[in-house]
């Protein structure tokens, strides 16, 4: 009678660790194959230089256009026209997920600054926490960065904030 319900007992304890596992696993499979596609994809953006002090935009920068784009695998391309009188390169970097349960975000990318003579003027560094909007099309995103010289010191530091839709 004591080897029955002992038994019984173990059975019942797999079945319910199997359908648990089973149930984690499809629950996660839900979440992937959804319509959400999280940041991967291409986005129109908007940015605004802003005062790392006082967080108001600072008003002989305007905001500028930008494009962003993530790619599955978490690396990432940026593009905009830069600052006058620089020519640069292409923005590349990388992002990642940073709340499970949340839809926040990390990324940060560079990009090369040249003369117009092709000489090396240095790199721009971005970083930013991204939060994507509710309905998986927009993100807004707070950003710093740091713009380096040839030699890779540090000439100034900026940040600002960033609205984006998906580009479809």
């Amino acid at each position: 009678m004591k080897k029955q319900i002992l038994k019984a007992i173990g059975g019942v304890s797999l079945a319910i660790l199997v359908l648990a596992v089973f149930a984690q696993v499809r629950v996660s499979a839900q979440v992937q194959n959804g319509n959400q596609q999280g940041l991967v994809g291409s986005w129109d953006v908007q940015v605004t230089v802003r005062d790392c002090q006082t967080g108001n935009p600072i008003p002989f920068i305007p905001t500028f256009s930008a494009m962003m784009t993530y790619n599955q695998g978490g690396t990432m391309q940026e593009s905009d026209l830069g600052g006058p009188g620089l020519v640069r390169l292409l923005g590349h970097g990388v992002w990642s997920r940073i709340s499970e349960f949340h839809p926040l975000y990390s990324a940060a990318f560079q990009f090369l600054n040249f003369l117009p003579d092709r000489t090396p003027a240095g790199k721009n560094v971005v970083r930013s926490a991204i939060r994507l909007g509710q309905s998986g099309d927009t993100y807004t995103s707070t950003d710093t960065g740091e713009i380096l010289d040839a030699n890779g010191n540090v000439m100034s530091r900026g940040c600002a904030t960033s609205t984006a839709t998906r580009f479809r």
